[in-house]
């Protein structure tokens, strides 16, 4: 799975205005996994306390699985039918796993959204997200 840098990551998300927005209040660990990587994710009253890279398996609120290839397609500049959105395609369509606090998800689900978008904004800046 390749991510954004980690430290890249953490300030374009604390500076994107429409995640700070969604996210307010949210407290949550995330962990974005593929079977050999992990990038986790931890959110303190909607600001990014901090993002690096871990193993796969560590607890979270929230865990999302995927193969290396659903989170390239996932995270593409312009992803394809079904890559779009991660509970209305991703699941439904392509195996990804989501496991853990739901209810705090779908609170914040347009956080995660906009989590998502920052990170295929900078994989096409970084020229990975073709």
């Amino acid at each position: 799975m390749q991510l954004a840098d980690p430290t890249r990551l953490q300030s374009s998300i604390d500076a994107d205005p429409e995640f700070r927005m969604a996210a307010r209040y949210w407290t949550a660990t995330l962990s974005l996994e593929s079977p050999s990587r992990a990038l986790r994710i931890e959110i303190a009253d909607g600001r990014v306390a901090s993002c690096r890279e871990s193993a796969p398996g560590q607890p979270a609120t929230i865990t999302v699985v995927a193969p290396d290839d659903g989170w390239a397609q996932f995270l593409a500049a312009v992803p394809r039918p079904f890559y779009q959105d991660l509970l209305g395609g991703c699941v439904q369509h392509h195996g990804f796993q989501v496991a853990g606090d739901m209810l705090s998800l779908s609170a914040y689900y347009q956080a995660a959204a906009r989590l998502f978008a920052v990170m295929r904004a900078l994989r096409a800046s970084t020229g990975e997200g073709r």
